[in-house]
């Protein structure tokens, strides 16, 4: 029979969203739990060197998410190991479900982060963990003198080739355009590295390998004129590739890593408005003289929302973090004003 907790507030994740909403929640007197899943600390837990959260200058992912968790627990919050299973929205207090509670709250926090976007190509599923990974921090070791491939553009793409670039003899940066959407910082640092190199306007149809990675199957279309090759034949020859028509080819690699974005964690939510992609949507709400009251509802009152379960444009800690205390004050205000 499992034990029924009634809290203020129930927030569902443990990145920075989470852990900065429970910090004001907390500091409001709110009775508060955070249900952290089964793997706490959201996306930070997988990158290395973190130097744009203000007043850590460098400090390794992890460590910073630990100081986090330190500072919440340090208030008296209590934070939970465990996966949320369900969330019922059809009526108040709202129910959370885990394995073995159930948890009531008045208002509900959903900041519950993305996970990594795979290729979805043929061979991706048979090859995973056999060469194929999105996480360099957690497997770079394993190819340590290889050559190895990274897939993406953004600044997710910049980290782990930052990182696997440390050990690998060989690092081909794959991007299906023409030019980076990662922050200019991040671009010069991997540009600089002597065994990093780019691959413009290329997409990847699949991964090869029986029982581990041994080369990707790459289509070019076009030749970016960065790339300073006058053909196909050329550029396949460059990269160490061999050709199979006139656009593909397959370059040989013992690893490669997925960095083409984030698939937001909202399967579990029904009755909750999400786009196209998955993204809960925010409902902006304003009073009678038009000023901005509520920033991080949701279609459901007293449901509120931060951090990239909501954010599918700038996805970054520190953001997370501000849409943490945001949906904490917004939780604040409505708990006062509805009298709950």
């Amino acid at each position: 029979m499992t034990k029924k907790i009634m809290y203020d507030v129930i927030i569902l994740g443990s990145g920075p969203a989470g852990l900065t909403a429970a910090i004001y929640t907390q500091r409001f007197g709110l009775s508060t739990v955070v249900v952290a899943g089964r793997t706490w600390g959201g996306q930070l837990q997988l990158t290395t060197d973190v130097e744009n959260f203000p007043g850590f200058g460098k400090i390794m992912g992890p460590e910073l998410m630990r100081k986090m968790r330190d500072h919440v627990e340090g208030l008296g919050v209590k934070v939970l190991d465990v996966a949320a299973e369900s969330l019922e929205t059809s009526k108040t207090p709202f129910v959370v479900t885990t394995e073995d509670l159930t948890l009531e709250g008045k208002t509900v926090i959903v900041a519950t982060g993305a996970d990594t976007k795979w290729l979805g190509v043929p061979n991706e599923g048979k090859l995973r963990g056999r060469g194929v990974s999105s996480c360099a921090p957690c497997d770079a070791f394993f190819f340590k003198g290889k050559a190895v491939a990274v897939v993406g553009g953004g600044d997710s793409a910049m980290e782990e080739t930052q990182v696997i670039a440390k050990v690998a003899s060989d690092v081909v940066l794959i991007h299906r355009r023409d030019a980076f959407k990662a922050q200019k910082a991040m671009v010069d640092k991997v540009m600089a590295l002597p065994n990093v190199r780019v691959l413009y306007n290329t997409q990847v149809a699949d991964v090869v390998g029986d029982t581990a990675l041994t080369g990707i199957l790459l289509r070019t279309e076009n030749i970016s004129p960065k790339q300073g090759f006058d053909s196909f034949d050329q550029l396949v020859n460059a990269f160490g590739g061999k050709k199979i028509d006139d656009h593909q080819w397959e370059l040989p690699r013992q690893g490669v890593f997925v960095a083409i974005g984030l698939v937001p964690n909202t399967q579990i939510f029904k009755g909750l408005d999400v786009d196209s992609h998955g993204y809960v949507k925010r409902v902006e709400e304003r009073d009678e003289n038009g000023v901005l009251k509520y920033f991080t509802k949701t279609n459901i009152p007293g449901v509120f929302t931060a951090g990239d379960v909501h954010d599918a444009r700038y996805k970054q800690a520190i953001t997370a973090a501000g849409f943490g205390c945001m949906a904490a004050l917004d939780v604040q205000r409505w708990l006062t004003e509805t009298g709950s």
